[in-house]
């Protein structure tokens, strides 16, 4: 349940910051940008880091301390790290 949480708050900033953006990208023809800034980017950050500190926290406090991959709440640490990339993205050069 708490993957499920983090990927819908990250999808739903990324829509919600980045729709204007995509949609002229879309408009001149560059879907793959599009789609990339839309969804795949995000998800791509968020199983990343994810994954990276759930196998560090695991190695550190041990198999038995930690629940399961999808069910534990170190997914939020990975949604955070993923909301503060779709920010940063929203935000363009500076």
């Amino acid at each position: 349940m708490h993957q499920i949480i983090s990927l819908g708050l990250i999808l739903a900033t990324a829509f919600l910051f980045n729709a204007a953006a995509a949609a002229h990208m879309a408009s001149i023809g560059m879907w793959g940008f599009a789609v990339g800034r839309l969804f795949f980017a995000p998800i791509i950050v968020f199983y990343f880091v994810h994954t990276l500190v759930y196998f560090v926290v695991r190695l550190i406090r041990g198999k038995d301390r930690v629940r399961s991959y999808t069910r534990s709440r170190l997914n939020y640490v990975g949604a955070v790290v993923a909301i503060l990339g779709v920010l940063g993205a929203a935000a363009g050069p500076a």
